[in-house]
């Protein structure tokens, strides 16, 4: 199939989306999901979150899709949204490291003025806070340094609430297992 048809096929099972037909929507992403797929990984390299943000890209693109008119192709349209929304992704990536850095450091100037219980305490969960996968470390650190809601985190992120529960869990979890470990 040349590229030409399959932009006439996008165009046309838009306008049947847009006529009501829901097939034409399963069809569309099943056409569409592996550009999407690779646009994302090209711009935030990182395999762990690609599922996650393109299932969030898609419910951007169907949440406009229904009153969509194409000035441009549906191809440019739906990958200059994935472009934008990875670009918010790998900035607050970005923020999320630096406060991450900030958490450490605060964690180091805390150790210093403790007493020796309380060092050996911190020391143990700083250890195992830089154990955590960057993605909970950074969760860690809106929730609780922060104070952000799992709303707040979930938008600042651009990933869902459930998303955002899941890795609380996971990483409070992992850091107490560290900890008792340590022990």
């Amino acid at each position: 199939m040349n590229r030409k048809s399959e932009h006439i096929d996008y165009e046309f099972l838009i306008s049947s989306y847009q006529n009501g037909d829901e097939k034409a929507l399963r069809l569309l992403i099943k056409k569409f999901h592996p550009m999407l797929v690779r646009t994302i990984y090209y711009y935030t390299n990182d395999q762990a979150s690609v599922d996650d943000l393109a299932q969030e890209y898609w419910y951007a693109i169907i949440e406009k899709l229904a009153e969509l008119k194409l000035k441009i192709s549906f191809e440019a349209w739906a990958l200059t949204i994935a472009r934008r929304k990875a670009i918010d992704w790998i900035r607050a990536q970005q923020r999320a490291r630096k406060q991450a850095e900030a958490l450490k450091v605060e964690a180091d100037s805390e150790l210093q003025s403790s007493d020796e219980d309380n060092k050996d305490d911190l020391e143990k969960i700083r250890i195992g806070i830089q154990q955590l996968s960057p993605t909970q470390q950074i969760v860690l650190t809106m929730f609780y340094l922060e104070n952000l809601s799992l709303s707040e985190i979930s938008k600042v992120l651009g990933i869902s609430k459930g998303t955002v529960k899941s890795r609380l869990f996971y990483a409070r979890e992992e850091l107490k297992n560290s900890i008792n470990q340590k022990r």
